[in-house]
């Protein structure tokens, strides 16, 4: 099993210490390839010993069930199927169980999407996160009894992407991956775990259905603070075909969807700063170029280049962002005062280091990340 084989040239090497269990470095590849490969593990070596490859597949990478005409239409192409079932699409950081094996046990283990394992960086403690809210001994019952990786979102408050969420945080279960690549929807899993919401079994004209659907997600949508919505950022689609399979598309309402495709002609800003938030799920210093092969899964090279001074400004003001939430963090910490408990003493505290201004993001930031 040879790595350009699965990947083509669009992978990257890794040595890491695997962050559930400690006393075991992997080494290997991640595949960056916006397939069904997408992050998946190519695993060679564990503790310095090369072992038998072991191919670990992930959350795929998702498409539309259409192309564009040159005019603008859709052409779409929907296969044949048995059953549809469209589930919300939630927006947080991904996170894939998954397990592997070595000298005659079994690991388990977590991992973002670009990442082997889930970790804690600077900006971003999302395996103190996971461990909060997800019971490890809960996932690995359940991923042992349908012998399947698990695919969850870590999302809310506490991890804002573009949607902004009321809850603080929460996960989940997305569907199960196998290694040879099959998916399972959720309707699937027998678990007592939090699944992704059913929006509707669908049936009938597909395409018809599909465009009604973009619309009642777009009356879900409201703008909040600037770069950020409220509401639904879509569906995923599980079509069953008659060959057993499952396939997975997705449909996103109008505004979403033209944040991603930007007319075709660029990127709007609010799919670059969302693109620089996720970019601290898989590096504590994501620079201009990262981003950008980030992006190249959904642009074309020539447009991402023509928005090189976007994506210089929107990576500069998301690093903004993180060191306010540093400073607010440090400040209230120092103080050593619930807000819960005595709010206007806490923030007449806050407001010497912070203008009248920023007093709104002071609160929400204490509120959510403190």
């Amino acid at each position: 099993m040879k790595v350009e084989e699965l990947f083509g040239r669009d992978y990257t090497e890794f040595s890491e210490v695997d962050s559930f269990n400690a006393g075991n470095t992997v080494g290997g590849f991640i595949s960056r390839r916006a397939t069904e490969y997408y992050g998946a593990l190519l695993i060679t070596s564990i503790n310095g010993e090369d072992v038998n490859p072991q191919l670990i597949m992930g959350t795929p990478k998702m498409h539309y069930p259409f192309s564009s005409r040159e005019d603008g239409s859709r052409k779409y192409a929907f296969p044949i199927v048995k059953s549809v079932e469209a589930y919300e699409k939630l927006d947080g950081t991904n996170i894939l169980c998954f397990s592997y094996q070595h000298n005659g046990g079994t690991y388990y283990s977590a991992k973002t999407r670009l990442r082997p394992f889930v970790g804690s960086g600077r900006f971003g403690n999302f395996l103190a996160m996971w461990q909060e809210v997800a019971s490890m001994p809960t996932i690995i019952d359940i991923m042992n009894r349908h012998q399947c990786n698990l695919s969850f979102e870590l999302y809310g408050a506490r991890n804002p992407h573009l949607i902004v969420y009321p809850n603080v945080l929460d996960i989940a279960l997305l569907f199960g991956v196998t290694n040879t690549g099959r998916i399972i929807p959720p309707s699937e899993i027998d678990c007592d775990l939090p699944k992704v919401r059913l929006w509707a079994e669908v049936d009938g004209d597909l395409i018809a259905r599909y465009e009604a659907i973009r619309g009642e997600l777009q009356q879900t949508l409201k703008q909040a603070d600037e770069g950020y919505y409220s509401g639904s950022e879509g569906t995923v689609w599980y079509l069953k075909t008659p060959d057993a399979k499952c396939i997975q598309f997705k449909c996103k309402p109008e505004t979403i969807e033209a944040i991603h495709f930007s007319a075709g002609c660029g990127i709007s800003r609010n799919v670059v700063v969302a693109t620089c938030w996720n970019a601290y799920e898989n590096t504590d210093d994501p620079t201009a170029e990262f981003i950008k092969t980030l992006l190249a899964e959904e642009f074309k090279p020539e447009i991402i280049e023509a928005n090189h001074y976007l994506i210089e400004k929107s990576l500069d003001f998301v690093k903004g962002e993180l060191v306010f939430r540093q400073k607010v963090l440090m400040e209230y910490h120092q103080f050593n005062e619930n807000i819960l408990t005595d709010k206007p003493l806490v923030m007449r505290y806050m407001s010497q280091f912070f203008g009248k201004k920023d007093m709104r993001k002071v609160y929400t930031t204490i509120i959510n990340f403190g």
